[in-house]
């Protein structure tokens, strides 16, 4: 292969090139979208791959970079207790939640142990 030919053929892809036709430039449209599914605690993997089944095919480093750059951390809480605000469909109004007994319940939490304070954090051996 000839080094000039493949100098002047990189040099006219890289004059062509267009960054606006990249794809975190295709997740615009849908902004509301990933902010729903980051407030749902979506991963970058589970949006790109929910995109691609819908024939968008975008990475998760590019979901990643989309996000940093359109959400503050605020914005995605104030989502999420907007959702959480919200009940379930199927459920009626003013219907409590299930809620699934946590990991370890046997374990004394903040209140049970009489004054509501924390104490410090240290390693426990009795799982």
């Amino acid at each position: 292969m000839d080094a000039p030919d493949l100098h002047s053929r990189l040099m006219d892809d890289a004059r062509r090139y267009d960054p606006a036709a990249h794809t975190r430039g295709l997740l615009g449209p849908f902004r509301d979208v990933i902010l729903l599914q980051r407030a749902k605690f979506m991963s970058y993997e589970q949006i790109s791959a929910t995109f691609a089944r819908h024939g968008l095919k975008v990475s998760p480093a590019a979901v990643g970079v989309f996000c940093r750059r359109h959400y503050t951390k605020a914005e995605i809480e104030r989502a999420r207790q907007g959702q959480a605000s919200r009940p379930a469909p199927g459920r009626p109004p003013g219907a409590p939640a299930k809620v699934a007994p946590a990991l370890g319940a046997s374990a004394p939490g903040p209140a049970a142990t009489g004054n509501g304070k924390r104490g410090p954090k240290i390693a426990r051996d009795n799982y």
